[in-house]
């Protein structure tokens, strides 16, 4: 009986030995299936283009917060707005041995040498908010489409100035991909509306002061503008700051993209006639949950496309 009693003990200890080390809890994340936790804590490198802008900050905290709640470890780097700094960085993240890399990269030309490091290292890289010429060299974007966002910003522009008049538009850093598909809605929507011009086309580089002495001084060399049209909001504010500092706020219309809170406030005070939501959160919580199925060994879709919404007065509690 001792035999037994002995022989039954050990078997319930071996048994809850083999559950702590082999049981995991599951969850659903945002891309629909369920995923196990893992016994080891995955390592995920962050790569932001420039944390001075409003809309890369938010994506980095949506991060953070999405990495607590995946139990995973988050390595950030900052590129600063400078291709050649991400190449540095994504060499660094390889170094440490991460298992899976998120990148927004700054330009889609010259940051694919970065993608290609990451592809020779067998280690997936989720390409997030803005994209590279060698996507097919990643193993997935999460982002959405900038033709889009230029496009609804550009309509709701028209419709502010009745259809007439000249603009200007304001450019984030040229070959930047949101700035390139940007341009593009922007311009093929203008198509339709021969009565409105583009009669200053300059890049901002998405930095808030460089747009308001860029709109200084075409206000100070007597052009009339009937809109501004930024292609974010950083540099929808630094126009704003120039219009109002003008008198001029009455009489020019500036919408921006990206619904950052300042610029929220901008539209709810009537500054702004829109800005264009680019949900920062879902970006940055989605490539963080595929980017642990990948380094995982799951399957993946190549894309996870957000969707854009126009923010104006009407619906702007549905924002803020």
């Amino acid at each position: 009986m001792l035999r037994m009693r002995k022989y039954v003990l050990m078997v319930m200890v071996t048994i809850l030995v083999v559950s702590v080390f082999t049981g995991c809890t599951s969850k659903t994340d945002a891309t629909g299936d369920t995923a196990s936790t893992e016994k080891e804590v995955l390592k995920i490198g962050f790569m932001n283009t420039n944390l001075s802008n409003e809309y890369q900050v938010a994506m980095l905290e949506a991060a953070r917060e999405s990495a607590t709640e995946l139990g995973i470890e988050l390595i950030e780097y900052d590129g600063q707005g400078d291709a050649s700094k991400q190449i540095t960085q994504m060499e660094q993240l390889i170094a440490q041995q991460v298992d899976a890399i998120v990148m927004a990269p700054y330009d889609k030309d010259a940051t694919a040498p970065a993608v290609i490091k990451a592809k020779e290292a067998n280690i997936p890289l989720i390409i997030v908010n803005s994209t590279v010429i060698n996507m097919d060299e990643a193993t997935a974007f999460v982002g959405s489409d900038d033709t889009i966002s230029g496009s609804m910003a550009m309509e709701k522009m028209a419709e502010e100035i009745e259809y007439k008049g000249d603009i200007m538009m304001i450019r984030g850093p040229i070959g930047n991909s949101a700035e390139v598909g940007r341009t593009k809605g922007i311009t093929k929507t203008l198509e339709k509306y021969p009565d409105i011009q583009i009669v200053v086309d300059e890049p901002a580089d998405w930095d808030r002061q460089k747009a308001m002495r860029l709109v200084e001084n075409k206000i100070q060399s007597g052009l009339d503008l009937a809109g501004i049209v930024a292609q974010n909001d950083e540099m929808a504010l630094g126009a704003l700051l120039a219009v109002s500092a003008s008198g001029k706020l009455d009489t020019i219309k500036i919408i921006g993209i990206d619904a950052i809170p300042d610029a929220l406030t901008a539209v709810e005070n009537g500054e702004m006639i829109a800005t264009v939501f680019q949900d920062a959160k879902a970006q940055a919580s989605t490539a963080l949950e595929v980017a642990v199925k990948a380094a995982n060994g799951k399957d993946v879709e190549s894309k996870y496309m957000v969707q854009f919404k126009l923010v104006t007065q009407e619906n702007i509690s549905d924002f803020k």
